[in-house]
């Protein structure tokens, strides 16, 4: 989507040009396939919530934490500072803490049913 909507040759978007804007945009691929990536991952979410319980479901969506600072640098060239991987770093062990907390309760209901 930043790629799409950085190729309409506006620089600045406010009240007076907000409909040239959205006009150029209209036609963006890169904008339409960001779109449908939202769209799929609402459905997706829907059906992860349906299965899993939140408390997992919540701590195992912060993954979007980590994906997105990767691709902004892989296709994007952006730059993340050691702060920030400091902090993807904290993610995916709280990720890993969440995901293995599930794992006493899974072996206790097999013990007893």
């Amino acid at each position: 989507m930043k790629k799409g909507l950085a190729r309409t040759g506006i620089d600045s978007v406010n009240l007076s040009n907000m409909a040239e804007f959205a006009v150029k945009n209209a036609s963006s691929v890169f904008l339409w396939f960001g779109i449908f990536i939202f769209a799929l991952n609402f459905f997706v979410w829907i059906v992860i919530l349906y299965k899993v319980d939140l408390s997992i479901a919540m701590p195992v969506g912060s993954f979007c934490y980590i994906f997105v600072p990767v691709c902004a640098v892989l296709f994007l060239h952006e730059t993340v500072s050691p702060v920030r991987w400091a902090g993807i770093i904290c993610i995916v062990l709280g990720i890993h803490f969440v995901a293995q907390s599930r794992k006493p309760a899974r072996e206790k209901l097999r013990a007893n049913g």
